[in-house]
């Protein structure tokens, strides 16, 4: 997730303008041709009214707005999902541990070590559900950190699932089944920790949904077209009246279109691992340092430091 920016306009604009310098060449180029051919081979055909063109750059505009307001939807239901994984994540924790039998409890028949032991079990699978979930959705294939929190016998069994954090939380279904046979929890803690469960499987559809779900094709692509000719009529709708300043100008105009538009194909992806994404990273060990610490661990990773990309710029991952 994207924080901040250097807060050095210099050094500001030099990013902006690395980062969209193939535009900016395009921009220039249409403009410098327009501009030059109408300066010395005075070819008035190409002139066009000012009008048609504002009312292309104000529907341009609309669409624009329309679809960066879809995309941010996408975007900001991500952030809430993510959230509610991390208010979900700490009650699960609290509840595994509070409501697992004591060694005193006389239907138990689980030693103190073996509750200890299973308590941890499940903390750590769901820990290792959070990495997997973070892999999933950005169609990554690296599976080895998942070494740390899972048995040999779960690492053996993630091998032959094609969606692996689903098939976690269907571990730890067994699990509550195996803790209500054993005394461990009683009926009523059994249905409360499995309501849990569904709901880790709610909000990864949720976000399986965004990931999965294309933006409408036709709204990428009739913004591009749009946007093209929106350039390409520009500058010959000023350059009549302002002659060589028609580059500065429709470089502006035609920048801040672009821009806009750029913004909305990045928003309408949040599980990228980009700057300005879903930082589920982060979040993921952010939860892991509250469970573990649940657990009465002191031997904590430390939480995932703030990066520092090119410009300055300030982002979570």
């Amino acid at each position: 997730m994207l924080i901040s920016f250097s807060g050095k306009p210099l050094l500001e604009a030099r990013g902006i303008i690395t980062h969209n310098r193939t535009r900016i060449f395009k921009f220039t180029l249409i403009s410098f041709i327009i501009c030059f051919i109408h300066e010395y081979w005075d070819i008035t055909d190409m002139e066009l009214p000012v009008a048609p063109v504002t009312v292309l750059g104000g529907g341009l505009a609309i669409f624009l707005a329309f679809r960066n307001n879809s995309a941010y939807d996408r975007w900001w239901e991500a952030r809430k999902i993510w959230g509610g994984i991390v208010n979900y994540s700490r009650t699960f924790g609290m509840q595994v541990i509070s409501f697992s039998s004591d060694a005193n409890n006389p239907n138990i028949q689980v030693s103190e070590q073996e509750l200890k032991k299973w308590q941890k079990q499940m903390i750590y699978r769901h820990i290792a559900w959070l990495y997997a979930l973070t892999t999933h959705l950005r169609k990554q294939d690296n599976w080895s950190d998942l070494k740390e929190y899972l048995s040999d016998d779960d690492m053996k069994d993630l091998e032959a699932y094609i969606n692996k954090p689903a098939q976690l939380i269907n571990k730890q279904g067994l699990e509550l089944k195996y803790a209500y046979e054993k005394g461990i929890i009683d009926s009523f803690r059994h249905i409360e920790l499995a309501e849990k469960l569904e709901e880790f499987y709610n909000l990864q559809g949720k976000s399986e949904r965004i990931k999965n779900t294309v933006f409408p094709y036709y709204y990428n692509y009739f913004t591009r077209v749009f946007l093209w000719l929106f350039v390409l009529c520009l500058p010959l709708a000023l350059v009549k009246e302002m002659g060589w300043l028609t580059m500065p100008m429709s470089i502006a105009i035609s920048f801040v279109f672009s821009i806009l538009e750029k913004s909305g194909n990045i928003t309408e992806e949040p599980f990228e691992n980009r700057a300005a994404d879903t930082p589920m990273t982060t979040i993921s060990r952010a939860i892991e340092i509250d469970l573990r610490q649940m657990l009465g661990e002191t031997d904590l990773p430390k939480p995932i430091p703030v990066k520092v990309g090119r410009f300055d710029v300030k982002y979570m991952n």
